[in-house]
């Protein structure tokens, strides 16, 4: 089942989620407490679905479009100010920003709703196990994006009760990840080997995630242990075709590599993703999706950067032909110097809603994950070959050149990465982590002929309304 929107749900028994870092001026004089709620196994459930919805409120565009406007694989049109990523001159008074940090602490805070209540309801003992094992998971995923997006962030493990639990001082990176990962270790004691539902979570995607974690935290052997322990789980293949990884209509088969995603849906009532309209160029319905708004564009030189017989290559193009049967291609205005990106197409959408699920971990990364790990750890041994070339043959290009030394195989995996998972919310962060972010001055085109990265945009700064609404909070250092 795909997940609905819970709205009177949401607006009452979540007000203060809403709030998550928030403080308010008004007194609310009412609302549905915990103790009229959380007395059914119904009420446990719905609060679970409840606690999932800011994962697709998250991947409906600002957490993609935060990290992936601002690396080097695709670019915004210069609209509503998008550009700001790519040219770097936001500040903490951007929306995208803000919406961020807030998806995160509103999922985190109805996570720990879970947390709080539900082992007291009178229920399925297996079923309440496996809700709080999805709770703790899903709080691990929030707080993952937030630590990797923002550095240092309020850790909370109970849910708000009121105003003044609303504020809460920063805390350091590494206890963060420390939180992540006591996080995903609980939840695979008691999550299933298959999800209860389509967009939940199963102990191979906190496991999965576990392993990324302890990649981004610099904790190699437990990177490749998790990532070895899914692979060889047999849980999950790589699809054979990887241009069907993203096909709608091939969306249940390709459940056999995507161990979690965002799930989208174009019918009435569920969320709709409209990635496929911002990446159609604007004269292209219906060949792209039903509505195309033409907002955002791959690099040439990315396209450049591929094997020419690199199957992935096949989900960019350099021209398309439009809805009046005109071959468009880069002499073209409309497409000079930029190249179409088809990961996300449904031809069959609602509009500018497609079916498209974004995927959030799968198979491909951890693969990757470990031969990062194993080379980081033990050099580029036998095992972070084998992890590495199995992408590449998935992809129809050679095993990858043998007998590199260390740094030069690890260089090797992360440019594999750029390649298997582009525009996937990933590559900023491993530029980000690797301390390679500033590099993407060097990407230019005729749009941005100019990208003043800086130190400090290493993270994102601390969207200014949570600093001035919590006199805990304090601004990252490099913004002030």
């Amino acid at each position: 089942m795909k997940f609905t929107r819970i709205s009177s749900f949401l607006g009452m028994t979540f007000l203060l989620a809403q709030l998550s870092a928030c403080q308010l001026t008004e007194t609310p004089y009412s609302f549905v407490s915990p103790q009229q709620f959380y007395t059914s196994a119904s009420d446990a459930e719905a609060a679970l679905t409840a606690a999932y919805t800011p994962v697709t409120d998250l991947y409906g565009r600002v957490g993609t479009q935060l990290p992936d406007y601002s690396a080097d694989q695709s670019f915004p049109r210069a609209v509503v100010g998008r550009d700001q990523l790519t040219v770097f001159s936001y500040d903490a008074t951007m929306d995208l920003i803000g919406g961020y940090w807030q998806h995160c602490f509103n999922g985190i805070n109805r996570a720990n709703q879970v947390l709080d209540n539900v082992p007291k309801i009178a229920m399925d003992d297996t079923r309440k196990k496996q809700i709080l094992a999805e709770a703790y998971f899903l709080r691990g995923l929030y707080y993952f994006h937030l630590v990797k997006t923002f550095g240092e962030v309020p850790i909370k493990q109970t849910s708000t009760k009121d105003i003044a639990s609303t504020e809460a001082p920063k805390s350091k990176v590494e206890d963060v990840y420390a939180l992540i990962v006591k996080d995903f270790e609980q939840a695979m004691k008691d999550l299933p080997a298959t999800p209860k539902d389509r967009g939940r979570a199963a102990i191979g995607a906190a496991q999965g995630l576990l392993a990324k974690a302890h990649l981004y935290a610099g904790n190699w052997a437990k990177a490749a242990e998790n990532a070895q322990a899914v692979i060889q789980s047999n849980r999950y293949s790589l699809m054979p075709n990887v241009l069907d990884l993203y096909n709608p209509l091939k969306e249940d088969a390709a459940r056999t590599e995507q161990i979690f995603a965002a799930e989208y849906s174009a019918l009435s009532g569920l969320n709709g993703s409209d990635l496929v309209g911002f990446y159609a160029p604007a004269n292209s319905p219906p060949v792209f999706s039903k509505t195309a708004f033409g907002s955002a564009f791959g690099y040439m030189s990315f396209y450049n950067s591929f094997n020419p017989v690199d199957k992935r290559r096949q989900l960019l193009d350099t021209a398309y032909v439009n809805s009046a049967g005109k071959l468009i291609g880069q002499a073209d205005a409309t497409l000079k110097d930029r190249v179409i990106i088809k990961k996300f197409l449904d031809p069959n959408s609602n509009g500018a809603n497609g079916e498209n699920n974004f995927p959030i971990l799968r198979l491909a990364d951890v693969y990757l994950i470990a031969a990062e790990a194993e080379a980081r750890q033990n050099g580029p041994t036998a095992v972070a070959y084998t992890a590495i070339n199995t992408v590449r043959r998935r992809a129809g290009i050679p095993d990858l050149t043998p007998g590199l030394g260390k740094d030069a195989f690890i260089e090797a995996v992360l440019q594999e990465r750029s390649w298997e998972l582009f525009v996937e919310a990933d590559r900023w962060y491993d530029l980000t982590r690797t301390g390679k972010f500033k590099m993407v001055a060097n990407v230019l085109n005729s749009y941005y002929p100019s990208r003043p990265v800086q130190d400090k945009h290493r993270y994102f700064p601390i969207p200014n309304v949570e600093v001035l609404s919590n006199s805990k909070l304090e601004q990252n250092p490099a913004w002030k």
